[in-house]
């Protein structure tokens, strides 16, 4: 009798943990996880910390079929249906993969919600302060066809589209969500609106042959007279002929550099007059290297971006040391490095870029230097006062999984960089990594941001999984409450007995007890009257719509590879101001009023 009323204990015990509660799915790596109810905080967490269609780790393909017994899956399957079953009118979303047609879904639900704004004001705030480039441009597309948020296009447009490459990537995209069909008004004014703004020198930076061409963008939108170019410049770029060199000053100095074959000093006049990009001087000069970068550094005619991603090239090119003396101050100059809005981990990017051979060891370390001091602006504004414990996920999900098909930074590397400015700006920083165990960082606040990053764990801890379980065990093991935890992760959470989907299968019935993120977090803020006090920040890197732990009034989700998602997770708490949620945060920063 004894031993059944213990089964019995334990088996209330268990129902009570938030993993066996109703609602309560499972994420694609099969872990105990929860849907983000509300539409544009779901959008927020998918988006804020990922690009758009890039490649995932997890599937929900291959997650499905692994599940033995139970329901959880199940939840999960109907989930992918439903967002299946939102996309029907976008016959293209299948060449997506589900987390990118889930992207686009919620995009809908959002626009078609009680704040249908909410879904413009996410895309200013992913441009503007998250800086991410081609999500912004995929909703402006997909809001201009959807009633609640078409007639607010024209008036978000010039937030959205900061760059004149942008115009032909929402063509590209409009084509591809909704084929040739017309733009609606909205979207067509917006258009027309950004390519007035950008005019002859603009769209003479972005001129090529592939589609769309500046000709298909201007026979595409609805023109008149004068607008959105003047006729001589719109005739240029439909025709190709310069009518009227006087009015078309940078296209005529364009069009004369091309017939040259020597960069001497008539090449350098017309670049300057032409205000050519260093792309198009190369592709022209491709002998001489050395003297085009020397003239682009001296010219200033290299923006920030193509400064840091170019370092190798211009190294390579073996300029003197006097330009790389240039290079290396441009680099770290705050005001520029703040102008720039670079996200960190292209900081990170550009060091790895100079571990390279056959340079000049002490230019390199210039270099090298300079971006490590760039790199360590990004926490002079955050204040993050009290008690920080900080974990980035070393995971196989993270170490093996690019930020971008074309970059060579891993998302455990832009969790890392995130962690080394919280590391740096905290007052009292617990800093960790941890994949299938924990593991304490040790460094010095003198230490550089990048430097502290370098010290994160590359290969996962004790194996690859994903345990963020352990997580409040650990920090009620070492008596550690502080005022926040911040866990930089895709929060694709393995549980104490998963293994994680396609990865062979799970060794247990729906019915056994596990343990979750949830469920140690639970027990964690139940154990002392300084842990109920404790914020859960949970930051998605690579996010896929799913929460660890259920909304409580001490959790919050966001998502970001900006440092700016530390700012906005101290205003989450309130601190000396009055508490204010992610998307109120959103809507009051990023709402643009008529």
């Amino acid at each position: 009798m004894g031993t059944m009323q213990k089964m019995a204990r334990k088996k209330a015990k268990a129902s009570r943990k938030p993993s066996s509660q109703p609602n309560a799915t499972v994420n694609r790596a099969g872990g105990v996880a929860f849907e983000v109810n509300d539409p544009a905080l779901k959008l927020v967490t998918m988006t804020g910390g990922s690009f758009f269609a890039e490649p995932k780790f997890y599937s929900a393909d291959a997650c499905i079929p692994s599940r033995v017994g139970g329901g959880k899956f199940g939840k999960l399957v109907q989930r992918i249906q439903l967002v299946d079953d939102k996309l029907k009118d976008f016959a293209s979303c299948d060449e997506l993969n589900d987390v990118a047609r889930e992207v686009v879904a919620t995009i809908v639900d959002v626009a078609n919600s009680g704040n249908p704004e909410d879904v413009l004001a996410i895309a200013n705030w992913l441009r503007n302060e998250m800086n991410i480039r081609l999500t912004p441009q995929v909703i402006l597309v997909i809001a201009s066809k959807i009633e609640s948020t078409k007639t607010l296009v024209r008036r978000y447009a010039p937030c959205i589209i900061k760059r004149p490459d942008e115009v032909k990537t929402v063509l590209l995209l409009h084509r591809f969500f909704f084929g040739m069909k017309s733009l609606s008004h909205g979207l067509d004014m917006g258009l027309g609106d950004a390519v007035s703004r950008f005019g002859e020198r603009g769209l003479m930076k972005y001129e090529g042959a592939e589609f769309p061409s500046w000709k298909d963008v201007l026979c595409w939108i609805k023109r008149k007279k004068g607008w959105p170019l003047d006729d001589a410049v719109a005739n240029y770029f439909i025709t190709g002929h310069v009518a009227d060199s006087g009015k078309t000053p940078i296209i005529a100095a364009r069009k004369e550099l091309l017939q040259l074959s020597k960069f001497d000093e008539k090449a350098r006049k017309l670049a300057k007059d032409s205000m050519v990009n260093w792309e198009v001087l190369l592709s022209q000069f491709p002998d001489e290297k050395k003297a085009v970068w020397e003239f682009l550094i001296d010219e200033r005619l290299l923006g920030y971006m193509a400064m840091l991603r170019n370092l190798r090239n211009i190294l390579q090119a073996e300029v003197s040391e006097s330009h790389v003396d240039k290079v290396a101050a441009f680099i770290s100059n705050e005001k520029v490095v703040e102008r720039s809005k670079q996200l960190p981990f292209r900081f990170l990017s550009a060091l790895k870029s100079l571990d390279i051979s056959g340079v000049d060891g002490a230019h390199r370390n210039v270099l090298a230097g300079a971006v490590e001091q760039a790199a360590d602006f990004a926490c002079r504004n955050i204040d993050l006062p009290g008690v920080t414990a900080v974990f980035a996920d070393a995971s196989g999900s993270m170490t093996s999984t690019m930020v971008s098909g074309k970059s060579r930074v891993s998302c455990a590397d832009a969790a890392s960089v995130l962690c080394g400015i919280v590391a740096k700006a905290a007052e009292k920083p617990y800093v960790y990594g941890f994949a299938t165990d924990t593991k304490v960082i040790n460094y010095t606040k003198n230490e550089s941001v990048l430097g502290i990053a370098g010290k994160m764990p590359k290969n996962g801890i004790n194996g690859h999984n994903t345990n963020a379980w352990k997580i409040p065990l650990l920090l009620k093991k070492k008596g550690i409450y502080p005022d926040r935890v911040i866990i930089l992760s895709d929060m694709q959470c393995w549980d104490d007995t998963s293994m994680a989907g396609s990865r062979g299968g799970w060794g247990r019935s729906y019915d056994d007890e596990v343990k979750a993120v949830c469920d140690t977090w639970s027990t964690y803020v139940a154990s002392s009257k300084e842990a109920k006090k404790t914020w859960l920040h949970c930051i998605h890197l690579n996010g896929s719509g799913d929460a660890v732990v259920d909304e409580d009034s001490q959790t919050n989700q966001l998502a970001g590879f900006s440092e700016k998602v530390f700012t906005m997770l101290a205003r989450t708490e309130g601190g000396e101001g009055d508490p204010l949620p992610t998307v109120d945060q959103i809507r009051e920063g990023w709402t643009v009023s008529v």
